[in-house]
């Protein structure tokens, strides 16, 4: 793969993004109203810790489905029904270099969105600098990497680009309500909640939130400390589950994404 091929096809994404309104509200429209909505709770006592702090680590894993999931299965929808994937093939781009450049520029947008998050957090909530700065961009990568590969599986499902709206919404409103980013899991019964821990934005919290704070919001309820090698030790299982999904999500895309449009 060509470092400098991938940069043109992510400066072509830019370009092209900077033009589609619908997709600039959801990349950066829709996170900024999920920020919004940590004011109300700042102060309140959830799961041991500020209200704020606890859905706003939960951000950090949810605005993956904007900027990397949602956005990349719009992308690729577009593309392939407009026939510009068609065309890119057909120059000296390699595959891998035509989609790794799309999802540098998710993950590009995604750091910035990141980053500015954390940087509220930090300066307007009262929160703090990560208890451990690499477990938690750990976790966040891995979470790229999984809804990359479902974002490229799910858009050889979507017939077109209109539709790419809806055939988003099963895995967006399963990670909202199974993942513990509105409110902690814990007081979930037992079954429910080893249930959620497989959705697959589940990992990308638990390890967000145990890097920001230093304590485990893995296995325990009453989130004790932890130390960093403890940390890591603490999110093997949900580093697990991170890599299954990745897996899944590379099968299906294989067998499902299309470079070329739908015939019939």
């Amino acid at each position: 793969m060509n470092p400098s091929a991938v940069l043109r096809v992510a400066r072509l994404d830019l370009t092209l993004l900077w033009r589609n309104r619908t997709a600039l509200f959801l990349v950066f429209g829709l996170p900024v109203l999920f920020a919004a909505m940590l004011v109300p709770v700042r102060g309140e006592r959830i799961g041991g810790v500020d209200g704020a702090l606890l859905q706003g680590t939960g951000h950090l894993g949810f605005f993956l489905i904007f900027a990397v999931f949602m956005n990349l299965v719009n992308v690729f929808t577009a593309r392939r029904e407009d026939r510009t994937l068609k065309r890119l093939r057909g120059t000296a781009l390699a595959d891998a270099e035509i989609a790794g450049g799309s999802v540098l520029t998710a993950a590009a947008l995604y750091a910035v969105q990141a980053v500015a998050l954390l940087a509220v957090l930090g300066g307007a909530l009262g929160g703090r600098f990560p208890a451990d700065p690499v477990l938690l961009l750990a976790g966040l990568g891995g979470g790229v990497a999984v809804f990359a590969a479902l974002a490229f599986a799910v858009s050889g499902i979507t017939p077109n680009a209109e539709l790419a709206q809806l055939t988003v919404l099963p895995i967006m409103f399963g990670c909202m309500l199974g993942a513990g980013v509105m409110f902690p899991l814990d007081g979930l019964p037992g079954w429910l909640q080893e249930i959620c821990r497989f959705v697959p934005l589940s990992p990308v919290v638990e390890i967000a939130r145990t890097g920001y704070f230093g304590q485990d919001f893995v296995h325990r309820a009453d989130h004790p400390s932890v130390g960093i090698a403890e940390g890591w030790l603490t999110c093997v299982r949900s580093f697990c589950v991170l890599v299954f999904w990745a897996a899944l999500g590379r099968a299906l895309a294989a067998r499902w994404f299309r470079w070329e449009p739908r015939r019939g």
